[in-house]
């Protein structure tokens, strides 16, 4: 099986987040321990946005440490469009030293922290909102768990296999979606099924209608039980997905991609193209804009 994420794990760890060397003897230069935290949305809490009410919307959440001992953390946040466009980070809590801290965090909040956003109706569909903390420790260096582009820092994704534990918050902007059977082409290049947020297997390619998981698609692998219903087949294969009538909202959450092997494309009800995925794309919610007329 593929164990060689425990060897990058090691390596990651030791050249980023402990900065560790040896002097050439049997003595160890210091080291310094680096940090990162662990997000949890409040139970019944929104976890995506519906652009139209999400000025009246609270996001509650809070956070924790998972490893590390920082002296402090900012709480930011950073907002990136369906065009690729970036506001902020911005910091909206500065200087914490107690964990974990609760936070009830209004879309009014939000809409005045960012000078781009005046009202909800700049927010789009496919929008997404990140929350993040940024740690500083004792000889003052801070750790940035996203870049200032939105892309997630490489050494934070690869700590994110660990313990299931969420380095950042991501709350993507969606509209009531267009009814209808959406078809989901599904490869895996290696030809052994999907390996995504687990080294032998994982969740599949998540659908939450109004918030509550209702679909979930993927390849088969030959690893482990896979924890849905699956597509038995290990390179390329097809499901589909039904949205009813009546829906406000649709998330689609992609768990990631072990080895860099899984790519898939999303078409409407339509047999619209809607969506592609290339291989090695970091997991998050998706950006599958079809909205009801």
């Amino acid at each position: 099986m593929k164990n060689i994420k425990i060897i990058t794990f090691i390596l990651a760890f030791c050249a980023i987040n402990i900065a560790c060397e040896n002097d050439g003897g049997d003595s160890v230069i210091g080291y310094k321990n680096g940090a990162l935290g662990n997000l949890t949305i409040v139970d019944g809490s929104a976890t995506s946005i519906i652009n139209t009410t999400f000025a009246t919307l609270n996001l509650e959440f809070n956070v924790d440490l998972a490893i590390g001992n920082p002296n402090s953390y900012d709480l930011r946040a950073l907002y990136k469009t369906v065009n690729g466009d970036i506001y902020g980070p911005i910091t909206l809590d500065a200087g914490v030293t107690t964990f974990p801290k609760d936070y009830v965090i209004t879309g009014a909040e939000v809409i005045s922290a960012f000078s781009e956003l005046s009202t909800p109706t700049d927010l789009m569909a496919g929008d997404i909102l990140y929350f993040y903390p940024a740690f500083t420790l004792s000889d003052g260096t801070v750790l940035e768990t996203l870049t200032s582009d939105g892309s997630t820092n490489y050494y934070a994704a690869d700590f994110n296999q660990i313990d299931n534990n969420t380095y950042f918050l991501q709350y993507a902007v969606s509209c009531a979606p267009q009814p209808g059977t959406y078809r989901v082409e599904m490869h895996d290049s290696y030809g052994d099924g999907w390996q995504t947020n687990d080294a032998n297997g994982g969740n599949g390619l998540q659908l939450f209608l109004d918030g509550v998981l209702d679909q979930e698609v993927g390849l088969c692998n030959p690893y482990v039980d896979v924890p849905y219903d699956c597509v038995d087949e290990p390179s390329n294969g097809t499901a589909t997905l039904t949205i009813p009538n009546g829906v406000e909202t649709a998330v689609w959450f992609y768990p990631g991609d072990e080895y860099g092997e899984i790519s898939f494309e999303i078409y409407g009800p339509d047999d619209q193209l809607l969506l592609a995925v290339e291989a090695g794309s970091d997991a998050g919610p998706l950006s599958v804009i079809l909205c009801a007329e």
